[in-house]
């Protein structure tokens, strides 16, 4: 289990005894390979990545199974460093994940944007993180959103990560998006008429919700636009 042991000290064990074959890893419905060589690795693929990229988005997998298949050779080599290379930024990533986790507990959650009617002050964001915001849609989670916008699921919780500690994004599980709309506008109606004799309750909570989904999608068109 990868729970028990991370990629990286893997890595290090089945270079010691000089291996050849592959190592096959999955988690839920995700899985990648990685080749070695008489113990170097030479050929990483998972989902849409494949070499250096694919080992580094491998090695900050916290859950999942491996199993090491012995005598299988690369069917191509697409990794040059050395596995001392490859082990050092690949730690390094796993520790700068372990900060990212903190705000992004899991690239399954779905990002959203965070509408604030009283929200005040310019933000300036990136030609990157405009072409992540592009992406969000409200159904696509974190992995879907990188591999939507071609990047790295490590680089794009990176972006994330200021987009959600600056309250411009927030995560939510699938479907849950009821759960997490619904009390933002109660609150705002709440507020203007606490004791209001008028039979009108039902409506005021819903009005506010069109509007705000409109400006939202104006935005995400106008992002589209300007990428």
């Amino acid at each position: 289990s990868l729970a028990e042991l991370h990629l990286p000290y893997i890595f290090q064990l089945v270079s010691v005894s000089a291996k050849t074959g592959v190592l096959h890893l999955t988690d839920a419905s995700h899985r990648g390979d990685i080749w070695l060589q008489d113990g170097r690795i030479v050929h990483a693929e998972t989902d849409d990545l494949a070499g250096e990229d694919a080992v580094y988005a491998l090695a900050i997998w916290r859950t999942g199974e491996f199993r090491f298949e012995a005598g299988v050779a690369a069917p191509r080599q697409t990794i040059q460093k050395s596995n001392t290379n490859l082990l050092m930024e690949a730690a390094r990533r796993l520790d700068e994940w372990r900060v990212l986790s903190k705000k992004i507990p899991s690239v399954e959650l779905v990002p959203e944007f965070v509408i604030l009617e009283n929200r005040e002050g310019q933000i300036n964001l990136n030609t990157m993180e405009w072409l992540l915001l592009s992406k969000i849609d409200g159904q696509r989670s974190v992995r879907q959103i990188a591999g939507a916008a071609g990047m790295g699921v490590f680089d794009a919780a990176k972006l994330l990560y200021g987009l959600v500690a600056t309250n411009l994004i927030r995560l939510r599980e699938k479907g849950a998006a009821l759960v997490t709309e619904r009390p933002q506008p109660r609150a705002t109606a709440a507020a203007p008429r606490p004791a209001a004799p008028r039979p009108t309750p039902d409506p005021v909570p819903a009005t506010p919700a069109p509007p705000a989904l409109t400006r939202l999608a104006r935005l995400r068109d106008e992002c589209v636009a300007l990428l």
